[in-house]
């Protein structure tokens, strides 16, 4: 009992740090790509966007309508963050009644705090604890999903009966998720699988389960309703992207090496102990990790998924490998577990540190591997923002230009209400939100060193450009990035924008 009580508070005390780290970085930090991407949504509130369906805009609209710091907005992940601990721990304590005749007694007082303390070292889940994603909503709703479908099965492993109250519940996360992000269906098919799995068809039976899909529907509707307005381009576009391009196996081993850094091995050892030892237990919940696991593996040979995707499937197994690790740690099994908590921890606490400074430091944007700092991203985008307001007034033209989405997004952000206009050849939210910069207009050019473009004064493009400032951004007394700022006169056309040959070429695609 004394070892249970150790674990608990260690795992909590882990648990408030994480939170109060959360905290401090969320008002320290400028919104990445995506954040100001998905607050313009909330700036902009729609009953769907080009990319993604709208819920994480309209989940923002009222700090956005208050226009409050970015350390408020960044409240809501943390908060979806923590709910998704918590249900997860619930989850935790619903399986043990199923594992409860093979295990040691002590080990069930444990399982929900190692389950905590799984999603604690996985380094990605604190990423998405900071930065509001869609990703962020469904690792909260997809452990409601599990919970629920628990819930409306417990009479199978002889728990308290349910009523309609559940289905009513399930039929809103389910909902909600499709609102968050289409890919949600994914994560979605393991209620049916396991529904199936333990009733049989009979469960098509219940009422519960038409009343469940009526309201889950009918939560779509503001999906469907914009896309027929706008030519279904949000469908078209997702499918497309879905596709990918050439697919590559070396894509593929690329994308699992990702999976283990970003959420490290402690979860899969506990699934491997969990399973050595408890055969009966129900598989047919894993397919709430595996079905969405797999697609977005075989996606990642095409260049088609990213790492943070598949963080709602790992929540989904978490508290399976707590159960292998409660149980092993009460074995004595213990060196194996502590290694991978303190690397996973240690990758955590590292990953924070080279935010504070701003990537590695004394390594400047000057070096060439400062060139290629991720973290630059997070610094100098507001006050680059308020440069443009200024610059804007003093060269009294109100169109501003990037040449690619991802730089459009914060400087849509950091400088509202000024519209701003990607000048590339796809089709994108900017187009819907701000339409085409008008043929013979002047505009402020943003450049920036991480991700610089060619002047875009070729053929159809600007007749000039003029350099008229620039902002280098440090930290610590390292440069990390510089953002300059141009006039350009006498717009004619559409560019095809070429980055600077001395930078990153890949960044371009993003």
């Amino acid at each position: 009992m004394g070892q249970s009580i150790s674990w608990t508070k260690f795992t909590a005390t882990v648990l408030g740090l994480s939170v109060i780290i959360h905290l401090i970085f969320g008002f320290l930090l400028d919104f990445s790509v995506d954040e100001a991407h998905y607050a313009l949504y909330a700036e902009h509130l729609d009953w769907s966007y080009f990319d993604h369906p709208p819920l994480v805009g309209w989940i923002q609209f009222f700090p956005v309508w208050l226009n409050l710091p970015d350390g408020v907005i960044r409240l809501i992940p943390q908060l979806l963050w923590l709910i998704c601990v918590l249900i997860s721990m619930e989850i935790s304590k619903n399986l043990v009644y199923i594992f409860q005749d093979s295990f040691d007694q002590p080990s069930l007082k444990s399982v929900h705090w190692w389950t905590a303390l799984i999603l604690l070292a996985a380094p990605i889940m604190h990423v998405l604890a900071v930065g509001l994603l869609p990703d962020t909503l469904l690792i909260a709703l997809v452990p409601a999903m599990i919970l629920l479908t628990l819930r409306i099965s417990q009479s199978q492993y002889q728990i308290k009966p349910q009523d309609i109250n559940d289905w009513i519940i399930l039929g809103f996360v389910l909902g909600l998720s499709a609102l968050a992000k289409y890919t949600s269906i994914f994560f979605a098919i393991g209620i049916p699988v396991c529904l199936i799995t333990w009733h049989g068809l009979l469960i098509f039976k219940r009422p519960g389960l038409w009343l469940c899909l009526g309201i889950a529907a009918g939560l779509t509707l503001p999906i469907w309703i914009w896309n027929y307005q706008n030519d279904w381009i949000s469908f078209t576009y997702q499918l497309s992207h879905g596709a990918g391009g050439e697919w590559k196996f070396s894509r593929i081993f690329s994308f699992l090496l990702n999976q283990i850094i970003c959420f490290g091995l402690l979860c899969i050892l506990g699934i491997i102990w969990t399973y050595r030892r408890f055969l009966q237990s129900p598989t047919c919940l894993l397919s709430f990790f595996f079905i969405p696991f797999t697609i977005f593996t075989i996606q990642s040979g095409g260049g088609s998924s990213l790492p943070h995707w598949t963080s709602p499937a790992w929540v989904a197994l978490a508290p399976f490998g707590a159960i292998g690790l409660a149980n092993a740690w009460t074995m004595h099994r213990r060196f194996w577990i502590r290694i991978f908590i303190g690397l996973q921890l240690g990758l955590c606490l590292t990953g924070f540190i080279f935010l504070f400074f701003g990537g590695i430091p004394t390594v400047s944007m000057h070096d060439q591997l400062g060139k290629k700092n991720p973290i630059a991203d997070l610094y100098g985008w507001s006050q680059a923002g308020e440069k443009l307001q200024e610059l804007s007034q003093l060269h009294q033209t109100s169109n501003l230009v990037v040449q690619n989405w991802t730089l459009g997004s914060r400087t849509a952000w950091y400088a509202k209400p000024l519209p701003v206009f990607v000048l590339d050849n796809r089709q994108d939210q900017f187009d819907l939100w701000f339409g085409e910069l008008p043929i013979g207009s002047s505009a402020i050019l943003l450049n920036w060193s991480q991700m610089s473009f060619e002047l875009p004064i070729q053929k159809n493009a600007f007749e000039n450009c003029q350099s008229i400032d620039a902002l280098t951004i440090n930290r610590f007394g390292t440069d990390l990035s510089k953002f300059e700022f141009f006039l350009c006169k006498n717009w004619q056309g559409q560019p095809n924008p070429m980055r600077s040959p001395e930078k990153n070429d890949e960044q371009a695609n993003k």
